[in-house]
């Protein structure tokens, strides 16, 4: 006989974040239930009601499992971990959701992140990442100031990272916000030309062409189209030329299509020990590399917003176009960057289900009125 025991349990957390964040969620369990747990996989993300389906850390072990809305998934990830670390006490998860499930595991050297990747086993190799870049193989193949993993596992999507420091959201020093974006200029501009080994190392083809070819069903009837009001459709419908003339007038610019992190902000940017490094590589792309600082500049990190930061990523560019006509192609990227974030949402929103999914519709819907003017 076989006995399943649910329990259901109503918890309160202080700040209301985002569903997938679930540290917080984890950390008020504990502190008002007495259990320390994992969550499997989340049913129901309002902004009052959001359910969890959870394992506690310490219950039997189960058969190994696939993925990890099972939990049987940690019979086979936890002993993967230890083969590689020394752990001093359980892991902590961090954020999981239909994409990733983060944990950060203390060791006797510090805390170290397993991060497993939503995948499928039933692609070819050359295709298995269900969703975006494949992260591990991606970061042991780019050359320059990235992460490296402590160990990898390519076929099942699962790396250990080093403790990168904080984030750079938390850095006040506009130094180290100039040298980031620095630093992310030189490791675009070093892979100009190199298009095909990105492409064969995981990264995904976003060049304006392919922007391009997708401006109609961008803008035309989708979920994210769906989501808006009907006269906010209306005007997206009517801009698909001047998304295309914004597109020929970038490219004649001459910036070559090159390396994209695709969701490079200040929170997936990390500083230890005076080293800037981004990190959460699996959007990686090749693009136009200017639109990563449409997902860079934020309003809540004002100095994401700083000429003079700016002007020091601009800079890396000269020989390729004046500043002016720099200056000219970060406004079109811009413009176009809400596009290809809409693009994104709307892929990944493919290949999710539940409150991942309708997560990604609202993206897509939200760049898609970024794309309109009515938002930021």
């Amino acid at each position: 006989m076989k006995v399943t025991a649910l329990v259901q349990l109503e918890i309160d957390v202080p700040e209301k974040g985002w569903f997938p964040d679930v540290e917080p969620v984890l950390q008020a369990l504990q502190e008002q239930h007495g259990i320390a747990a994992y969550v499997l996989s989340c049913q129901q993300a309002e902004p009052d009601n959001t359910t969890y389906v959870m394992m506690p850390i310490d219950a039997p072990p189960a058969p190994s499992a696939p993925t990890w809305d099972q939990a049987g998934w940690y019979a086979d990830a936890l002993p993967w971990i230890d083969e590689h670390v020394t752990r001093t006490g359980p892991p902590v998860q961090v954020r999981v959701w239909g994409l990733s499930n983060v944990l950060r595991v203390p060791t006797v050297n510090g805390f170290v992140y397993f991060k497993a990747h939503a995948h499928s086993s039933t692609l070819p190799p050359a295709t298995l990442p269900l969703l975006f870049a494949h992260e591990p193989r991606l970061l042991t193949s780019l050359e320059g100031p990235v992460p490296r993993p402590i160990a990898i596992d390519e076929k099942r999507v699962w790396m250990l990272l080093p403790d990168l420091g904080a984030p750079l959201a938390d850095q006040t020093d506009i130094a180290l916000w100039i040298e980031a974006m620095q630093s992310h200029a030189r490791l675009q501009r070093s892979y100009v030309g190199r298009a095909d080994h990105l492409l064969d190392i995981s990264c995904v083809d976003r060049r304006l062409a392919v922007l391009d070819a997708e401006v109609d069903q961008l803008l035309g009837d989708n979920p994210g189209t769906a989501w808006l009001e009907p006269h906010e459709r209306a005007e997206l419908a009517a801009r698909s030329t001047e998304m295309r003339t914004a597109i020929a007038e970038l490219a004649a610019i001459g910036i070559p299509e090159t390396l994209l992190h695709a969701d490079l902000h200040p929170r997936n940017i990390a500083v230890r020990d005076g080293e800037v490094l981004a990190f959460d590589w699996t959007d990686a792309a090749v693009s136009h590399p200017f639109m990563d600082l449409v997902t860079f500049v934020e309003k809540r990190s004002p100095l994401s917003m700083d000429d003079r930061v700016r002007d020091a990523y601009l800079a890396e560019w000269t020989e390729y176009a004046p500043m002016a006509d720099l200056r000219r192609a970060l406004e079109l990227a811009n413009k176009l960057g809400a596009l290809f974030q809409a693009m994104t949402s709307l892929h990944l929103m493919a290949n999710l289900t539940g409150p991942d999914r309708e997560a990604m519709v609202r993206g897509a819907g939200w760049w898609l009125r970024l794309v309109n003017g009515t938002v930021r």
